[in-house]
């Protein structure tokens, strides 16, 4: 085979340009957006650059950031995971009974771990077991926990932070906030567990092809209720550091955190289809959602703008990754 001939096949299965442009949106929108919305800041609302604000985005994000990663993960295995906002709220009103010495802390970080560990058994269970749908398996237990937290608390505010509390998160550890130090920890073990490790490559398989998966002997069942025992421990996580940073807890903490912790990983890049996706952009994509809100705050603008926002966001990047999916598909 010539040289010439070896350039018109490799030429004949170049994807076309348009595709090429879409794929490459797909998975770097986020960081190009997020750019482009400092730049858009620095001009428009100055005062974002202001060091108090820019901690609290720093906060938010690490915040959000570290329940996107849980939430990454069970996209990436073809699921989604609508409970998480319920086990950050019901994290927050467990850590304020550990307003004593060590041993309630231990008690009630214990407490609120079993529960995660449950919630998450459960929405495994019922998805692999019981083949009931992700969104309904999961669904079904934010109602189940959120009923139960509304039955707990009455209702009523559940109390201010323990200052232990307050302390994880808004503590700093030589400048830098102690959520983003955590966030930052939790995605880079993340990030090497993906791309390291036998179960990080089952995750991606599992995603891509599960009948096939089952079929090369990849435990499917196993890897599944692992991806939603971790979303919901790190829904746990990240409840400790919403609870800390606000200073008060009760059973609406964390309201957002479903919608949010999906498009922010939707805008990063991770496929609603499973087996595409990775940590930098789930990264990315909190990061650009805090921005797009808190931009909204510190120019005074009406909350619903908020939500405009970050909606036409969502749809963007939905649309890229449903284009990306197709074009492909059919240029394969």
């Amino acid at each position: 085979m010539t040289l010439s001939t070896a350039v018109d096949r490799s030429a004949a299965h170049r994807p076309p340009l348009a595709v090429q442009v879409v794929d490459w949106l797909s998975r770097y929108s986020a960081i190009s957006t997020t750019v482009l919305l400092l730049i858009v800041a620095a001009i428009v609302t100055p005062t974002f650059y202001d060091e108090t604000n820019l901690r609290t985005v720093a906060v938010q994000t690490s915040a959000l950031g570290i329940v996107v990663l849980g939430q990454m993960v069970v996209l990436l295995v073809r699921g989604i995971d609508m409970s998480v906002s319920a086990v950050v709220a019901v994290t927050g009103v467990i850590a304020t009974s550990a307003a004593g010495g060590g041993a309630n802390i231990a008690i009630s970080l214990a407490a609120a771990v079993g529960l995660a560990l449950m919630v998450g058994l459960v929405n495994g269970l019922l998805i692999t077991w019981r083949k009931v749908p992700p969104f309904i398996a999961t669904f079904i237990m934010f109602i189940v926990v959120s009923g139960a937290l509304l039955a707990y608390t009455k209702a009523q505010t559940s109390g201010s932070a323990p200052a232990w509390l307050r302390r994880v998160g808004s503590g700093s550890i030589a400048g830098v906030p102690l959520p983003t130090i955590i966030w930052i920890a939790m995605g880079l073990l993340l990030f090497g567990v993906l791309t390291r490790t036998i179960w990080g490559r089952y995750v991606y398989s599992v995603g891509a092809n599960p009948e096939a998966s089952r079929h090369a002997g990849v435990p499917v069942f196993a890897v599944t209720m692992s991806a939603y025992v971790l979303c919901a421990l790190c829904a746990l996580v990240g409840g400790l550091m919403y609870s800390g940073y606000s200073g008060y807890i009760d059973q609406n903490l964390g309201n957002n955190v479903n919608l949010n912790s999906i498009a922010a990983a939707i805008i990063g890049g991770v496929a609603f289809s499973g087996g595409r996706g990775g940590v930098l952009g789930a990264a990315v994509g909190a990061l650009l959602l805090t921005v797009l809100t808190n931009m909204v705050v510190v120019a005074g603008l009406e909350i619903y703008w908020q939500l405009i926002a970050q909606g036409l966001v969502l749809i963007f990047a939905v649309a890229i990754n449903g284009l990306r999916d197709r074009w492909i598909r059919d240029t394969a």
